[in-house]
């Protein structure tokens, strides 16, 4: 089984460089070129990062090896073109499961999850809302919940993309929530709950090895939409859970996505709605900078790589940090 002992990483690659490694297939695209023929576009991948990979030569035989999920033997050259780096393939060799460790492929949360669950159940403890507390510590001692939440990932590739992501989301996030919910004088425990349910159908949408990938039920039902059904089978065995909290909580949960066009049935009508979607906004959105600043790139290099989540660079001169006594979640 290949290790990750003097391995080239995604985020070390230099232009120039010539590269015998192992990576993940996240993404593959036959595209034409401009005058006639086709190449085939992959995206490579490993725990570090990701890099374009361009194969120009035997595209056909070449895409038939290169599965997305598959990792693959890569022999190349790693270039920069418009200031990015990419590598142009010269060969390919499909690897089985066997024969890689797929934590070489998929980062995991620099926070250890029992630390970061204690943190979480700490929170859910302060709940003063009986039926909310009780709602929120039955569905987290579920095992079928407990144990995917703990290793779950936030996305497939835009925001907390490793393993246990999701419940680092989760907690930064509805810490964030409480703290803005307490300085509008919201409902906080509303608020909290949404914010811990919010993105849970995530555990059942997405499954993590080698790489990152959408379950059947992900493809056909999407996350809010199994989270939704779930709470609701929930709350139904609480037969005292008042039918206005059920309203508002559901309500939270389908609007989270904040607008249509980012496929939520319903836009936040609450306060507490609103407040949850800008801050899961808020959350992944700085999660998205932070992570463009510090990957790849050396420190003589001012702006970052083109940022997805962000649709832009960043600049990565960062400003030295205040030291107001703030920690992380």
């Amino acid at each position: 089984m290949a290790t990750g002992s003097d391995r080239r990483w995604v985020k070390d690659l230099k232009p120039g460089t010539e590269i015998d490694e192992i990576y993940v297939v996240r993404s593959k695209d036959v595209r034409q070129r401009r005058g006639g023929g086709s190449y085939l576009s992959l995206t490579l991948g490993d725990r570090t990062g990701e890099v374009t990979g361009l194969v120009w030569e035997n595209v056909e035989r070449v895409g038939r090896l290169c599965d997305v999920g598959q990792a693959v033997q890569i022999h190349g050259q790693v270039q920069r073109y418009n200031q990015r780096l990419q590598v142009v393939v010269r060969g390919v060799e499909p690897l089985t499961a066997s024969e890689v460790d797929p934590t070489l492929f998929v980062r995991a949360s620099e926070i250890d999850p029992d630390i970061l669950w204690q943190r979480l159940i700490a929170m859910v403890e302060e709940v003063a809302d009986p039926h909310l507390k009780q709602l929120l510590f039955r569905v987290l001692s579920d095992p079928g919940v407990a144990d995917r939440l703990r290793i779950a990932p936030a996305a497939r590739g835009m925001h907390h993309a490793f393993r246990s992501g999701l419940l680092e989301h989760t907690l930064s996030m509805a810490t964030t929530a409480r703290t803005l919910a307490r300085h509008y004088r919201l409902h906080d425990d509303m608020v909290v709950a949404g914010a811990v349910l919010h993105d849970l159908g995530k555990i059942w949408e997405l499954e993590i090895d080698s790489s990152i990938e959408y379950t059947d039920d992900g493809r056909l039902l999407g996350h809010l939409a199994m989270e939704v059904l779930y709470v609701e089978r929930m709350i139904g065995e609480l037969p005292s859970f008042p039918a206005e909290h059920r309203r508002h909580l559901l309500h939270i949960l389908l609007s989270h996505h904040g607008e249509y066009e980012f496929g939520s049935p319903r836009r936040p009508k609450t306060p507490e709605a609103l407040l949850v979607h800008m801050a899961d906004n808020l959350d992944s959105k700085m999660a998205g900078m932070l992570e463009a600043i510090g990957a790849g790139g050396g420190d003589e290099d001012a702006w970052s790589d083109f940022s997805r989540i962000l649709e832009r660079h960043i600049y990565r001169r960062r400003l030295p940090s205040s030291d107001n006594g703030a920690t992380n979640s």
